[in-house]
């Protein structure tokens, strides 16, 4: 459903909720929310129980009103109800966070719209003629085929189907992902940042000033269980979008990784990817010998060169082939980049930067992992620093790779911003989750006047 002016779309939320029978009970089901993994403080607490109270009221009585909606997006989605929102067209976060992993896996909660957003030009992305390249990287937004078809629908051209694994892997415990409401602005490239995050934390949806920290820890399915979904999933998306598939492997030992990397990149193979993406990047491994959080795998530049290496003698030469970074700096990066510039058709990044994350009262937002994964409007300066830097590496050796950017990808500028610094494709987390007409607004705002078109 279209995006509704404000009266309409809370007459046709309050229509839902008395639908439901979901008036009454709106305020109890709310601060179950807002205290499903934590406890506000209570004068917090008490203003959220109060402000909720009072919209009911005005709910039941028919007095509620254009300002309402705000608190009234805000309230019908942490007392479950964001399908009323999105059946509305009220623009709502994408993925249900009180629900599990496996929950939102069949369950895209943001709205729809009515016709796929496209421009009337094609670009270039890995060998491929696309539309509008704008995209959702690998990531729980696109967990399966009922992610991809949302997405697809929704104008998201360049979609990357979540990290798989050559088996079953159970995600990290809940909570997984929240706003980081009071990460506002940019931080410098690479600084090492506290972030304080806590479960009932909110950004109205839409705002190009949001970031979120996540703790997944890449869950993913059984083999037989993602290669079916996938191969459904390339079946859903249209000739001018792209569907590249994340794969991870796992192993104590070097050899082994590289063997289980390529394991998987072989099924993905098999179920139909025609791109495959490597996920070298990923903050949110549980390291089992420490009961901590590895670092990401590029950081060690020699087994990252091993993977690339191993996955591309497995895959077949017209199997496309991206390796996903995550921020590195100047030397490191400068360092990696000619040794695997060869051996693949693009690199993506950044994934999300690896920070320590704690509620307002000092324990870990995710029990357990103080350490966890920041994006949003918070890396942008160092989503667009390492593109810049990636950019004139790929230049500067003459290299043929295609760039895949993302990080603080929240509104048309910051796309024009990494598309203009080099990128062939640019990808949203944060703001496809927080923002689920972003894709629209960027088609409309630079579909006509984006550079490096191919033609119609």
């Amino acid at each position: 459903m279209t995006e509704a002016p404000p009266a309409a779309a809370v007459q046709r939320v309050r229509d839902g909720l008395v639908a439901r029978g979901a008036v009454d009970v709106l305020p109890d089901a709310f601060l179950a929310g807002v205290t499903r993994f934590a406890r506000p403080p209570q004068p917090e607490l008490d203003a959220l129980a109060a402000a909720a109270r009072g919209l009911a009221a005005r709910l039941a009585s028919g007095a509620v009103g254009d300002e309402d909606l705000p608190l009234l997006t805000r309230v019908v989605f942490f007392a479950g109800h964001a399908g009323v929102l999105a059946a509305a067209g009220v623009p709502t976060p994408a993925y249900d966070v009180l629900g599990s992993y496996r929950d939102n896996l069949t369950t895209p909660v943001g709205p729809r719209l009515p016709e796929r957003p496209a421009a009337r030009r094609r670009w270039p992305v890995l060998g491929r003629s696309v539309g509008f390249p704008i995209g959702v990287p690998a990531c729980v937004l696109n967990g399966g085929e009922a992610w991809v078809r949302h997405h697809a629908a929704n104008g998201w051209n360049v979609l990357t189907y979540k990290t798989v694994r050559s088996r079953a892997h159970d995600p990290n415990p809940q909570p997984n992902w929240t706003f980081a409401a009071r990460e506002t602005a940019g931080l410098p490239p690479g600084a090492a940042a506290d972030v304080t995050a806590d479960p009932w934390d909110w950004v109205p949806p839409g705002s190009a000033a949001v970031s979120t920290v996540n703790s997944f820890g890449v869950p993913s399915p059984a083999p037989e269980e993602w290669m079916p979904d996938l191969e459904r999933s390339l079946a859903a998306v249209d000739d001018d979008q792209l569907l590249l598939v994340s794969v991870m492997g796992e192993a104590a030992d070097a050899a082994e990784l590289v063997a289980d990397f390529a394991r998987t990149a072989r099924l993905a193979e098999e179920a139909g990817a025609p791109v495959v993406e490597l996920n070298l990047s990923c903050p949110n491994s549980r390291d089992r010998s420490t009961a901590g959080v590895r670092p990401p795998l590029c950081l060690d530049a020699d087994a990252t060169v091993a993977v690339v290496e191993g996955v591309r003698r497995a895959l077949d030469d017209r199997t496309g082939l991206v390796a996903k970074l995550s921020w590195l700096d100047t030397g490191r990066l400068a360092a990696l980049v000619p040794r695997i510039a060869p051996l693949v058709d693009g690199i993506a990044g950044i994934n999300t930067v690896q920070t320590r994350v704690r509620r307002s009262d000092g324990a870990p937002t995710f029990p357990g992992r103080e350490l966890a994964g920041l994006s949003g409007i918070a890396v942008r300066a160092s989503a667009l620093d390492f593109t810049r830097r990636l950019v004139g590496l790929r230049e500067a050796a003459g290299a043929r790779f295609d760039v895949l950017a993302m990080g603080g990808v929240t509104d048309p500028a910051s796309f024009a911003a990494l598309f203009a610094a080099g990128a062939d494709a640019v990808q949203s987390a944060s703001g496809a989750f927080a923002s689920p007409y972003l894709a629209r607004d960027c088609t409309a705002a630079l579909g006509e006047t984006l550079p490096r078109a191919v033609g119609p």
